[in-house]
Formats: C-alpha cells, sequence, structure tokens
C-alpha cells in the first residue's frame, strides 16, 4: 500500500505520520514568518519559509484527494462549507467585535465593523480584522478544492477518468503560472485579489496528485544525502540566481520572482520538508510537539495574531507595574500589528511570540473542544430524558 492510500480518514483514527509532521512543519513555517523569524533560521536562508508554507497545505489536500469523494457532490461541498467557510465567517465575526471593543481602549489598528466587513473581508481583504488575518487563506483554499471537484465531475462526463485526471492537472498548473504571469504584470491591482491568489495555489493542488501517482515511490527510493543535497543545490543555484532566497506574499499577489523560479522553489521546499518529515515518521517515537502543531493547524491559522497581541500585553503591563522594559513602545503596541517588542533588540526573544501564538491558538482550541462536550452531553441527556418520558407514558407510569 503507498502512503496515498495511508490517508487520515475522519473518524477512523488512522493517520498518515509524515504528513501529519509537514502540517505541524508548515503551521510552525507560518508562525516564524509572522514573528519576524522568530529567532531561528530553519535553513530559511536556503528556502524561505514564504516560498512554500502555505503551498504545503494546498498540496497535502491534492494529494488525499480520492475520486470516491465526489460521488455525492453536495455531501462533499457541504463537508467543505462545515469544515472551512463557517468557522472562517463565525471568527471573522467574532474578531471585528473583539476589534471593535479593542478600539474602545485606544487601539487604533484594523477596520471599524461593518456589514461589509462580516461579509467580505475573508473573500477580498488580505488583513481581515487585523487578529484573524492569518485566515484570509482559508477561502482560496476552499475555492481551490471546489473547482477542482466540479472540474472533475463535468470532465467524467467526457469519459476515460484517469486521461481527464492529467488534463484537469495540466490545467491547474496552467492556470497558476498564468496567474502568476498576471500578477507580476499588475492585473490583480483591478479588484482581482481573491481570483489570483485562487490561481496561485491551483499547481500546489495537482503537484500533491503528481507527486502520490508518479513521484512518490520513484523519490523514496533515492538515498537521503542525495535528495537532501540535490534539493539544497537547486535552491543555492536560485538564491546564486537572484541574490535572495526566493520567496511570495500571495495574500498581496506579489510574486516578484516570476514564475518559474517562484513554483520551482515552492516544489523543492516541500520535497525537501516531505523526506523530513518521512524520516521523522519512521522513528519508533513520536515527536509529540510536531504532532501537536500538525493536528492544530486551522487554529492556529486563526488565532496566531491573538497569541502575538497576548505577549505584547504581557511587556506592556509587566513593564507598567515593575517599571521594566522601558524601551516599549506603547503607541507602537496600539497602532501597529506588526510591531515585535524584543528586549534589548535582542532578536531572539521573538521565539516568545510563536510560543504565545501556539499557546493561545491551543487554549482556544481546548476550551471549545470542552464546550462541544458539554453541549454534546447535555443535549443526548434532554434527548434520553425525552425519549424515556414517552416510553414511561406508554407503559401507563
Amino acid at each position: 500500500m503507498n502512503k496515498g492510500e495511508e490517508i487520515q480518514k475522519e473518524g477512523t483514527g488512522s493517520e498518515n505520520l509524515a504528513f501529519r509532521y509537514l502540517y505541524g512543519f508548515a503551521i510552525l513555517f507560518v508562525l516564524l514568518s509572522h514573528c519576524d523569524g522568530g529567532g531561528v533560521e530553519m535553513l530559511s536562508n536556503w528556502m524561505h519559509f514564504g516560498a512554500f508554507h502555505l503551498g504545503i497545505f494546498v498540496f497535502g489536500s491534492g494529494y488525499f484527494f480520492r475520486e470516491e469523494k465526489l460521488l455525492n457532490p453536495r455531501l462533499y461541498l457541504w463537508n467543505k462549507v462545515k469544515r472551512l467557510l463557517i468557522p472562517l465567517w463565525c471568527w471573522n465575526l467574532f474578531y471585528g467585535l473583539f476589534l471593535t471593543l479593542l478600539h474602545g481602549f485606544g487601539f487604533t489598528f484594523g477596520e471599524p465593523l461593518t456589514l461589509r466587513g462580516i461579509l467580505l473581508f475573508p473573500i477580498n481583504s488580505e488583513n481581515l480584522y487585523v487578529l484573524n488575518m492569518g485566515s484570509w487563506f482559508i477561502f482560496p483554499f476552499f475555492c481551490v478544492q471546489i473547482l477542482y471537484g466540479a472540474g472533475k465531475l463535468l470532465l467524467n462526463l467526457l469519459g476515460r477518468p484517469k486521461v481527464t485526471d492529467r488534463i484537469l492537472q495540466a490545467l491547474f498548473v496552467a492556470a497558476g503560472f498564468a496567474g502568476v504571469y498576471f500578477a507580476g504584470h499588475g492585473y490583480h491591482e483591478y479588484a482581482l485579489y481573491p481570483v489570483f491568489r485562487i490561481l496561485y495555489f491551483m499547481p500546489f493542488y495537482a503537484f500533491g496528485m503528481l507527486y502520490r501517482d508518479f513521484l512518490e515511490k520513484v523519490l523514496s527510493k533515492v538515498p537521503a544525502a542525495l535528495y537532501f543535497g540535490t534539493c539544497l543545490l537547486i535552491s543555492l543555484m536560485l538564491n546564486a540566481r537572484f541574490g535572495k532566497p526566493v520567496y511570495v506574499i500571495p495574500s498581496s499577489c506579489d510574486y516578484p520572482f516570476g514564475m518559474w523560479a517562484t513554483y520551482l522553489a515552492g516544489a523543492v521546499g516541500i520535497l525537501f520538508w516531505l523526506r523530513v518529515s518521512t524520516v521523522l515518521a519512521d522513528f519508533g517515537k513520536k515527536c509529540i510537539p510536531l504532532l501537536v502543531l500538525g493536528r492544530s493547524t486551522w487554529d492556529i491559522m486563526f488565532h496566531q495574531f491573538a497569541g502575538i497581541m497576548a505577549v505584547k500585553a504581557v511587556f506592556a503591563v509587566t513593564g507598567r507595574i515593575f517599571g521594566i522594559f522601558r524601551d516599549f513602545d506603547p503607541a507602537a503596541f496600539s497602532g501597529d500589528i506588526w510591531y515585535l517588542y524584543r528586549p534589548g533588540g535582542i532578536k531572539e526573544f521573538a521565539l516568545l511570540y510563536v510560543l504565545g501564538a501556539i499557546g493561545i491558538s491551543l487554549g482556544v482550541k481546548a476550551l471549545l473542544e470542552k464546550g462541544r462536550k458539554q453541549w454534546e452531553k447535555a443535549v443526548k441527556g434532554r434527548a434520553f430524558w425525552w425519549v424515556q418520558r414517552r416510553l414511561e407514558k406508554k407503559a401507563g407510569c
């Protein structure tokens, strides 16, 4: 059985450890990117995290896609809406209300709460309500999956599913290259940011399928030293060509290195860290911290900036109470979400923001899980009581 068949299935408990670790790395790289590197490099001077960290999630979704999921198209669509869009809009409303509260205390970053913002920010804004801006990625991620599913259903009408798979994957790759090309020429400025974000991620979805079907078995036989060395050599050549690591900023449709370098750097980064994850998965002992991150990716995506703000708030409060952290800038704290205070300017203190983002996100996740269990318990209890009373009435009790 190849790894493509060992997918995690909802409700079954089976889990692909290599990809779970890969997701853990991906969300860690997202955090490091938002925390000015987090005081660590992890080869980011060779392979910039921004070239591939979000692409990993799309790549993984393509890898685990199976045509059987489309046997009931309505159920497939509903599952995606339930898992992605409903939380996206609910948290957008929550953080809009929370930001309004912060504005009352003198904070100035972010847009005021409006009906337009509640409805449209998850689609067309890269900042949303600031504290949840990490979730801008959810909507294009959703759209890529739905577009492939819809395209697959339409092309299957022509017959020969395997042929239609390759046609659709080729179209996805071509669409991504075209999107990066035209974005580089400024076409995304015409209120088309959502479209160009979707286009950018489409090749990663196709790449996941192509890797599963053609590359996985071949690359798994390549010795680790040769595999890693080749990835690093390609990265070095790209860095030499451009004078810096290749990166992208898909939220603002910024692809400064062109089509080929953009996707080559993305593919190399994914393949490198997937092999690292595979090596870790082959160890007898599980890497619990990485598993926790890999199982909490959406929670961290939604709440990371709230955690970063919480760390800054701790600096602000302790500095005011004890008269320390005198170089802390209250104006920047209340007006600039990207302000990261580091005592004495020591960059390694940025790691505290990474830990704070993880801690707050996991805390929110735990509270929601506990609330869900309490709710289910209460609902089941009432249902049991109602059924019991009906039976008693029938029995004449």
